[in-house]
């Protein structure tokens, strides 16, 4: 359900919540458009909800920035994309199978074949399928082998009831321990040599996502992927294209939901790590229920008052204690900042990740529903999404 409110109205009853810049997203895509260039498609890669900022909003934005295509991987975040941008093409990466073939049909959705047997089972079900295949160049996960990719098609092309549209891969995070991307591309060339000497190649090749899309730009082909990038939470490496984002993730917020001096009647300090007999503790109205970890490495910091203060483990299903000995002036109520910025004080994404022993991707995904996100349409209104 989305409100639109006053950001006083929309959070008085919220104990916690995540803020989601929309303007950046949308500089984001304007950066990578500027680096492919004008006649390069861009299917921004929207999977895990738009990296936990909320499909729908994000297929809207982009949909202003002129997005006509979009790829998922849930009928969840299908169906909030068909809802935000109604004549999109949307692309279902490999999952789905054929038992949610009418929510294919309703939904207008383009489909992934991986092989042959995935080919026909869709074709059990009689209906007219817009279909992408997928190859697998040295990623060992879903798609075709190389080896297979031209007889799949082919069996995909002299079927009436599918419309090809294109074919793509995704190349490996394997780093030293895989093939380059070079050498995965290199066992796609040949093949759509033939295919395009033959007349049979398809309209849309797509090989590159964020990583790829940076560091390869020769592989950008007809099309690109981006996902992590768009959302400001992959970071351009030494040598790969010159692109500046900012995270659409701005800001992880909680109230001061208890406030108490601590005194000899609670009994001893519990043995661990920043518990002291006399401290001023605040609980906060955030925990693993909202997608903090139970663990927290040592040293993790929330900022209250203008001011760091520790965080003082355990986290609870709800509740996350810190130390606010230091800070005078906070009273119940108050806001804490787990991620972003009051004052001079600041906590980034790189290092709430690290904080919380993942990346930055981690931290954007690992959020779950109950922590509700605020968007930020302009300056003075924010929207709030409590889930569809």
């Amino acid at each position: 359900m989305n409100i639109s409110l006053r950001q006083d109205s929309i959070l008085a009853g919220e104990t916690a919540w995540r803020e989601i810049d929309l303007s950046a997203v949308a500089s984001n895509y304007r950066a990578i458009r500027a680096v492919v260039g004008p006649t390069t498609r861009i299917l921004p890669c929207l999977k895990q909800d738009a990296y936990g900022c909320g499909a729908g909003q994000v297929a809207a934005t982009l949909a202003t920035e002129g997005v006509d295509s979009f790829g998922v991987v849930s009928i969840r975040d299908a169906l909030a994309v068909r809802k935000a941008v109604p004549a999109a093409q949307i692309l279902m990466y490999a999952g789905i199978g054929p038992k949610a073939v009418d929510l294919v049909w309703d939904l207008d959705l383009t489909i992934t074949i991986s092989g042959e047997e995935d080919l026909r089972r869709w074709l059990l079900t009689r209906v007219r399928l817009r279909v992408f295949v997928k190859v697998d160049l040295g990623f060992w996960r879903a798609g075709v082998a190389p080896a297979g990719l031209e007889r799949l098609l082919d069996l995909c092309a002299t079927e009436p009831a599918i419309t090809l549209d294109g074919v793509y891969a995704h190349l490996s995070e394997f780093g030293e321990a895989g093939s380059s991307a070079a050498e995965q591309v290199a066992r796609l060339t040949p093949i759509l040599e033939r295919l395009k000497a033959s007349g049979r190649l398809p309209a849309t090749v797509m090989v590159s996502s964020s990583d790829t899309m940076i560091r390869h730009p020769e592989f950008d082909f007809d099309a690109v992927d981006p996902g992590a990038l768009l959302f400001g939470v992959a970071c351009p490496q030494l040598g790969g294209r010159d692109l500046v984002t900012r995270p659409a993730l701005s800001a992880i917020k909680a109230r001061i939901i208890a406030l108490k001096q601590c005194d000899d009647s609670l009994g001893p300090s519990p043995r661990l790590p920043g518990y002291q007999a006399s401290m001023r503790l605040a609980v906060l109205g955030i925990g693993w229920g909202h997608g903090v970890p139970r663990r927290l490495a040592p040293g993790s910091a929330a900022i209250v008052g203008g001011r760091r203060v520790p965080i003082v483990p355990p986290a609870h299903l709800e509740h996350l204690r810190i130390d606010v000995t230091d800070v005078p002036d906070i009273k119940l109520g108050d806001e804490a900042i787990l991620l972003g910025h009051s004052g001079t004080s600041r906590i980034t994404l790189p290092e709430i990740a690290a904080a919380w022993n993942t990346d930055e991707v981690g931290v954007s995904c690992g959020l779950r529903d109950s922590l509700v996100r605020c968007y930020a349409a302009h300056p003075s209104r924010l929207n709030q999404e409590k889930g569809e």
